[in-house]
């Protein structure tokens, strides 16, 4: 065998075509071939316009800003951005399926749906397909005729469904929602991508929320807390010349006795001294302003050496007749 006969030979015409077939014949598998060919197209045009359009369903619904305007609106964007006609989202609480956000297109009783579902609680058990998508996080499309009893029957009859698409809604890795939709019409791997993709953003949308929300929160307190503690730090620390103690004479000169007797105590220990003087103690202290019963007992210590008092109640004495 030469190496001419080792080389693939080309398909001939007649490989391909019968001479007997006739001209008629190959227009109409051209033609065939061609309608075959635009059905492709048709059909990954109709794949890249779904899937644009939950993106930007998903855009405007991270624009809610909020965690609790996403269940219904999360229905509301994905029935207005999709080909379905119903649109579910629940809560999985406490091992239960509750319906808490309805979307239908072209409702005759608006809300009619919402009512029917209203207070639904629904046990995510065997044999339900929701119990597995609960449990794998995996999406199902299911065929209620030929499944009826693997879905739950409360929505098989508030809703009439045919066939539906059913996702997970996870939140820090545990299945935290759930979401329904269907059409009239057959449901296709197409409608399962859809929802699949929107459940995907709808979470990551909610957990940016909910962060977000978080962190505000937290800077609030922050600042509160800051605020509180300069306002503490500097009542604290300012001098004080307090009002006249129980018992002083009107006049300039009192207020000036009174003075020094005090002393320089700060503001925080002018509270002790006239909280000593109603008979206190350092626990009652400690409470009435929110501090220690070690800080009340420090600033006691400061009181008696700034008043060069010999006791408690020397300290209080001095404090409420003035210089001898």
């Amino acid at each position: 065998m030469t190496e001419r006969d080792d080389k693939p030979m080309l398909p001939s015409p007649t490989d391909v075509f019968d001479p007997r077939m006739s001209v008629s014949a190959i227009d109409a598998l051209a033609a065939l071939h061609r309608e075959e060919l635009a059905l492709v197209g048709l059909e990954s045009e109709r794949r890249i316009q779904a899937l644009d359009r939950v993106r930007d369903g998903i855009q405007r619904l991270g624009e809610v800003g909020t965690p609790e305007g996403f269940l219904q609106g999360a229905a509301d964007e994905l029935g207005a951005s999709s080909d379905f006609d119903r649109v579910v989202i629940s809560e999985v609480r406490d091992g239960e399926l509750r319906p808490h956000a309805v979307w239908v297109r072209d409702e005759p009783e608006p809300g009619a749906t919402a009512a029917r579902l209203e207070g639904l609680a629904i046990p995510l058990a065997y044999p339900l397909v929701e119990a597995e998508v609960a449990g794998r996080q995996t999406p199902a499309r299911v065929d209620v005729e030929s499944g009826a009893r693997r879905t739950p029957r409360e929505l098989r009859e508030a809703l009439g469904w045919t066939s539906y698409v059913v996702v997970a809604l996870p939140l820090s890795g545990a299945t935290a929602g759930m979401l329904h939709a269907d059409a009239g019409r057959p449901l296709d791997d197409l409608d399962l991508q859809v929802a699949s993709l929107y459940a995907d953003g709808l979470t990551r949308a909610f957990e940016r929320a909910a962060l977000h929300r978080t962190l505000q929160h937290h800077r609030q307190e922050l600042r509160g807390a800051v605020a509180w503690m300069s306002e503490r730090l500097a009542h604290d620390a300012a001098p004080i010349h307090p009002a006249r103690p129980a018992g002083a004479p009107e006049g300039g000169d009192a207020t000036g006795d009174a003075e020094r007797v005090l002393g320089d105590l700060t503001a925080r220990e002018g509270e002790v001294i006239g909280l000593l003087a109603r008979g206190m103690t350092n626990m009652a202290i400690a409470r009435a302003l929110v501090i220690s019963e070690g800080t009340v007992k420090y600033h006691v210590k400061n009181i008696l050496r700034k008043l060069q008092a010999t006791s408690r109640a020397d300290a209080v004495a001095k404090y409420l007749r003035g210089p001898s």
